[in-house]
Formats: structure tokens, sequence, C-alpha cells
């Protein structure tokens, strides 16, 4: 891999990519549709002629078309957040697809634990080619990964809030730690006979809600509380979000992903819980205590 374009790049999980990729010695196309965050990309790589950045919209062909001139890779993540809208998603992927086709380009799409019921990726009409990849992950966590129910609620112990019960808090799950799944997306990209597989991410195993937010009680001098969210709320969520209810279900069974296509890939050496969660509540708070809106 010489040249790779991240779509998306703005994101927490892809400038988290672009680090890993540039402290490989690739060329990255930093592609966002956020002035704001590419400008904050080119400030921490002033100093490399690795990093090259261009303002546009992911679902417009043309314009990806043109950033992806000479890369050998695109990467791009779909439903690792809560927000992501399953439209605007089919015609970024509809869009990555089409580039990669005209330039001869590789895909590698990172999914998230967000993909509505009703939705696959790729879809049966366009099935995974030898080009391309589709890679599962975990919840996603870390600095500067937003807009998830790990981060809402890591928000709250550190404002001393009650936590809305939107899962089971005594269920276990696997989570993910950002700067472990940019690595192991790395790794399985730069691997020949990945291409055309799926792939299923692990983290640490599995944790309970209420474990994972107990970790960093010593650093903000906090214990969880979680309190229910039912009657009146959920109805006024449900009407806010009419895909609330949906998703809140397929929160609840994230347990279990015995559904999910695709081979288990365990990256080497996971950071372990504990020292991931306190590096996130580090960043957050200092972001905080910054003046800055949390992200």
């Amino acid at each position: 891999m010489i040249k790779a374009m991240v779509v998306r790049a703005g994101s927490g999980w892809g400038r988290v990519l672009v680090k890993h990729l540039i402290g490989a010695n690739v060329e990255v196309v930093a592609y966002s549709g956020s002035r704001r965050k590419l400008e904050a990309l080119e400030e921490t790589y002033a100093s490399t002629s690795l990093l090259r950045t261009v303002r546009g919209n992911a679902r417009n062909e043309g314009e990806l078309l043109a950033a992806a001139e000479g890369v050998d890779v695109i990467f791009c993540g779909a439903y690792l957040t809560y927000d992501d809208e399953p439209e605007k998603v089919r015609r970024m992927l509809e869009a990555v697809r089409s580039v990669s086709a005209a330039t001869g380009a590789r895909t590698v799409v990172l999914e998230g634990v967000y993909l509505p019921a009703d939705e696959r990726i790729p879809d049966p009409a366009n099935p995974p080619v030898k080009s391309s990849m589709r890679i599962n992950s975990p919840e996603l966590y870390g600095e500067g990964v937003s807009n998830t129910v790990t981060h809402y609620a890591l928000r709250k112990v550190i404002q001393g809030k009650p936590v809305k019960r939107l899962i089971d808090p005594s269920v276990g799950r696997d989570y993910l730690y950002v700067e472990g799944a940019a690595r192991y997306v790395l790794e399985l990209a730069s691997t020949e006979s990945a291409y055309g597989g799926v792939w299923n991410l692990r983290g640490n195993g599995p944790i309970s809600q209420a474990e994972l937010l107990g970790l960093p009680g010593s650093t903000v001098q906090a214990i969880p509380q979680f309190e229910p969210i039912d009657g009146w709320r959920l109805r006024l969520l449900q009407w806010y979000e009419p895909r609330a209810k949906t998703m809140l279900e397929r929160l609840a069974r994230l347990g279990d992903d015995s559904g999910r296509e695709g081979t288990v890939f365990c990256g080497p050496s996971p950071t372990p819980y504990p020292e991931s969660i306190a590096s996130t509540i580090v960043y957050m708070m200092r972001k905080r205590d910054g003046g800055t809106q949390l992200d």
C-alpha cells in the first residue's frame, strides 16, 4: 500500500486511521466535508508531506473520483455511530464502489454495530469482489469517538449524572478501543489474502456496561448510576427519532453477534479495558476542562 484515501477522515475512527497510515509511511488523502476537521489534521501533521486533505461530499461520485487519483485503497466507515442515516450511507457506499471500479482502487469498509436490522453491507445485488473487504466491528470507544452509547454513558459518568438505561447494563458485550480497530484494519488491508472476505474484529472480550463504566471510578471519583428510560421519555425519544425503537432493540442484542457472517480476526495485543478507558476519560475531561464541547 503506497497511497490510501480515508473517506470521512474527520470522524473519530477516521482520524486514528490517518495516524496509523502515516505512521506506516503511507501517503494519505484525508477526505471530509468538514473544513474545521481537515484543518485540525493539517495542523497535527504539518511536519509531514504524506498528508493531503480534500473537502468534499462523501456521496458525490465526481468529487470522490477527483480526490482518489492514484490511491491504492479507499477506507470508509459505516454505522459506527447511532446517528448514521441509512440513505446517506447507501449513497456513500455506492459512490465509493463506483470510484473503486473506475480507478482500480481496493475498498475496505468498517461496519459498526448500529447497522439497521433491514440493512446489509454490501447488499445482495452487489456481492463482495476480490478487490474489496468488509470488516465488522464491536462498538468503538476512545479518543475522538462520539455519538455512541458508550460515549454518551462515559460523558454522564464524568458529569456525575445518571446514565439512561438504554441497554441492559448487566449483559456482557465486546467493545473495541479505536486505536486497536485502526491497527487491525490496517493489518487486514495490508494482507493480500484478506480481500474478498468478511472479517469480524474482536476486542478484549465480553464485559458488562456496568463493569465498563465502573473502570473510570478512581479517575472521576464517581460510581455510575443507571436510570431507566420508559414511559413518556421513551415515547418522546421514539417520536424524536423514528429509528429509536429499532436501534434500542438492536442494542439489546449486541451481546450476541453469532448471526454475523465472516471470519473472526483477533488482533495482537489488544489494549486492556482499564488502560484504554482511562485514556478515553482523560481525553474527554481535558476537552471539558479546556472549554471545548465534547465530541
